[in-house]
């Protein structure tokens, strides 16, 4: 009998012990499951490396298209603006590849888009705004634009009858009005870079792009211009000028002050219409004055690529392409 009872007594200690490895168990498994643990974490790192590719894609792409951007507005650099004969053909072939490269990466992540993911297609905040030309192709434009080309340091030669500042093109996404801003000066007569201003004043629609193959395919935008006014304003005479008008070492006549009243508030607007806008490709031919639509029709424009800092556009009359950056001032 005592033996027995000392064999029951025995074989009753491993379930004891057993049921103390078994809280000892639940305890630790408990700890494991606290966030300051080295199992969970494991399990968070693990989590934050599964997003991880996402996000570090997404930096990838930005920096990639920052890169191709930089490298279109060095191309630029030293061309003039793509003034006429002005750039070589070697400079020119940079300009296109960097032009390119850009727009295909544009496009790339539009397809993204149709795939799910989020893209801003030509934002309309992105395109509002003023955007200062850097490289054009348009021979309305190249023409002018040899008149920016400073003349060689030769003795006694003569400075060019006109100089052309810069061109600016400003977006009013609200109102749909685009406003085309040139800045000329004559030398001695004038300041140097902003010596009068020539802005040309279009209202636009939106248009089908003349490469959209379909109607979801909006990886160009177009727009249909039609041109309204020309406005000549802000004539800013030079030093040398107003001296002449009016002498220091005179006094000055009410006459003197009105001429430089009237020069500094000079504007001229020139309505596109009738005639003018036939003239350009716009207007009607309607004898009733009520019938006849103002402006002149100048085709279509289009974008093929747009964000915060770029914008490239063809004029596709004339097929002259046109890469601007944003003025922030």
């Amino acid at each position: 009998m005592i033996a027995r009872s000392s064999s029951s007594s025995r074989s009753s200690l491993p379930s004891s012990s057993s049921s103390f490895a078994f809280a000892r168990r639940r305890k630790t498994q408990k700890s494991g499951n606290d966030a300051s643990s080295p199992r969970a974490q494991l399990v968070d790192e693990e989590e934050e490396s599964s997003s991880s590719p996402v996000s570090s894609s997404s930096s990838s792409s930005e920096k990639e298209r920052r890169r191709l951007k930089d490298a279109l507005v060095e191309a630029c650099r030293g061309t003039y603006r793509g003034a006429l004969f002005a750039s070589n053909e070697r400079e020119t072939k940079a300009i296109f590849d960097a032009k390119a490269r850009l727009e295909k990466s544009f496009h790339q992540r539009h397809q993204k888009s149709k795939e799910g993911e989020e893209f801003d297609d030509f934002d309309d905040a992105l395109l509002d705004g003023r955007w200062k030309l850097i490289f054009t192709t348009a021979l309305d434009v190249t023409g002018l634009l040899v008149l920016s080309i400073p003349p060689p340091p030769v003795p006694f030669f003569p400075p060019p009858p006109v100089v052309v500042g810069d061109i600016f093109q400003e977006f009013k996404t609200e109102t749909k009005e685009i406003v085309n801003e040139i800045r000329v000066s004559v030398p001695l007569l004038l300041e140097e870079k902003d010596g009068v201003i020539l802005r040309v004043n279009a209202t636009y629609k939106e248009a089908k792009s003349s490469n959209s193959s379909s109607s979801n395919d909006n990886s160009k935008r177009a727009l249909e211009l039609v041109f309204q006014e020309a406005v000549v304003s802000d004539v800013r005479i030079s030093e040398f000028t107003e001296m002449l008008l009016a002498p220091a070492i005179l006094p000055r006549s009410e006459l003197n002050q009105r001429v430089l009243l009237f020069l500094r508030d000079f504007e001229v607007r020139f309505p596109l219409f009738g005639r003018a806008a036939r003239a350009m490709g716009g207007g009607t031919e309607s004898t009733n004055e009520n019938e006849r639509t103002p402006g002149a029709a100048v085709g279509r424009y289009e974008f093929s690529y747009c964000d915060e800092d770029v914008l490239i556009g063809k004029a596709t009359g004339s097929n002259g392409i046109f890469i601007f950056t944003k003025d922030h001032q």
